[in-house]
Parts: C-alpha cells; sequence; structure tokens
C-alpha cells in the first residue's frame, strides 16, 4: 500500500504539533512538543510531547512525562518477554490495520505541514505495522544519527497510545534507514555474542528501540550459551547479552 503527499510548509516544530493535534483530535493549543535540540532543524535529543489530558487516561496510555527527582536512579532489569511485545500481549491484524492508518495519516500531516514530498509504504505484519517514508529526496527527515527519526517515532508512539489506549504497534522509517541500521546492529550483536561466548563477560550493546531490541533477543535466542535481558529506561533502555550458566 503506498500514499502519496507534498504540501505548504511550517517549522518543524509547529508542524509536529499539528499533526499530534489532528490525530488524538484535539485543539493544537493543547499540544506542545519540546524538541530537545540545537534548532528545529537538526533535531539532535529526545521529543517530549505534553497534552491537556485527563490523568487517568494519560497513565492508561502511558504517555506520561515525569522525569526521575534529581538523583534518583531509574533502572530496571527484566527478561526479555517481558516488555519486547511478545505473545503475552498480542494484537488483531485489524487493530493493526486501524493503527497503520492513523499513523499515516499524522505523516501525511507532518508532510504536507513542512512541505516536504514522500510517497508512504505500509507493511502489516503478524506483531507489528511499519510505515516507510519514501521519495523524499533528503534526509530532513533522518537527522543525524537518525535522531530526527527517533522523535518522529516517539511522538506518534505517544499520539497512537493515546487515541487507541493501549501499546504502539506501528514503527516509522524513511528512505530504508532503519532496516540498514538493524542490519549493522544485528552484525554487532553477533560480535558481542562472540565475545561473550569467549571471554565470559556480559557485554552492553547500544541503545535500541523496542523492535531492535527483539530482534536482537531473538538472534541470541538462536545461540547456545548465552541468554539476553534488557535494561534502562527509555529511550536508553539496551540489551546486555552474557552467559546462561
Amino acid at each position: 500500500m503506498s500514499r502519496t503527499t507534498q504540501g505548504q510548509g511550517a517549522t518543524l516544530q509547529d508542524a509536529l504539533a499539528a499533526a499530534v493535534a489532528e490525530l488524538v483530535d484535539t485543539d493544537q493549543e493543547k499540544v506542545e512538543v519540546r524538541l530537545r535540540a540545537p534548532g528545529l532543524d537538526d533535531v539532535t535529543g529526545r521529543v517530549r510531547v505534553d497534552l491537556e489530558i485527563d490523568a487517568p487516561a494519560a497513565e492508561q496510555a502511558g504517555t506520561s512525562t515525569d522525569e526521575p527527582d534529581a538523583g534518583q536512579e531509574r533502572r530496571t532489569d527484566v527478561p526479555a518477554d517481558a516488555d519486547e511485545g511478545d505473545d503475552a500481549d498480542t494484537i488483531s491484524v485489524e487493530d493493526l490495520d486501524e493503527e497503520a492508518d492513523a499513523a499515516a495519516d499524522f505523516l501525511e500531516g507532518l508532510l504536507d505541514a513542512i512541505d516536504l514530498p514522500g510517497d508512504l509504504r505500509i507493511h502489516v505484519h503478524e506483531d507489528h505495522a511499519e510505515v516507510e517514508i519514501i521519495d523524499l529526496g533528503s534526509g530532513a527527515l533522518i537527522g543525524r544519527r537518525g535522531q530526527t527519526l527517533e522523535s518522529i517515532q516517539e511522538l506518534l508512539r505517544c499520539a497512537l497510545q493515546r487515541q487507541f489506549q493501549r501499546r504502539c504497534r506501528v514503527k516509522v522509517d524513511a528512505e530504508g534507514y532503519r532496516s540498514r541500521r538493524l542490519e549493522k546492529l544485528l552484525e554487532k550483536a553477533e560480535d558481542a555474542i562472540d565475545d561473550v561466548l569467549d571471554e565470559g563477560e556480559p557485554v552492553r550493546l547500544e541503545p535500541m528501540d523496542v523492535f531492535e531490541r527483539k530482534a536482537v533477543h531473538n538472534l541470541v535466542a538462536q545461540n547456545d550459551g548465552v541468554t539476553s535481558r534488557s535494561q534502562g529506561r527509555e529511550p536508553a533502555r539496551r540489551v546486555i547479552i552474557e552467559t546462561s550458566d
């Protein structure tokens, strides 16, 4: 499935706020997008979304933006199957179609607002959906080391969870960036597996999103003598590979 879009121009911050407001059916004045970055055209940090919604809905949708107190450590060590979207938390194909269509509407609005051409390619898999932006003609939505794309992904996650009151299962890509990154991450994971088997010491991989972590966990599960777990808090959550003894 594909869509084509082209638009009229705005700042990235205003465009993101407008796209979120449209998706969750609220006034743009009620949406504040905070980009931790040197400038709007070079998003190099996390994205924060503030919506004027009731507290129970925010908690149920997982959109809380509370930060830890100064000096407070937030750490979690959980098995891979506790947070990587395994069979314990299934979703129907119909629900995935619905989320993918909503994500495509969000991205169309974003592209229109910042005057970028592009086609949207939608793929629905068994446990998640992918919406890829193609034919952009630039890396404007990818950013340095994919950080603009990560900000857009985080915005979409918050908006979809607010709209559907469930965990977001949609992955956003642009010009095949994520598939290339995943290939490199799996190569690093294979090297880490070899190191763990040779030296017996655990290896901490770089921070990854939930889809990347799941792929790494699946790779580790195919090798005897090693196991993996997730550690940390988004967006710094990462995989640790260690011996299974």
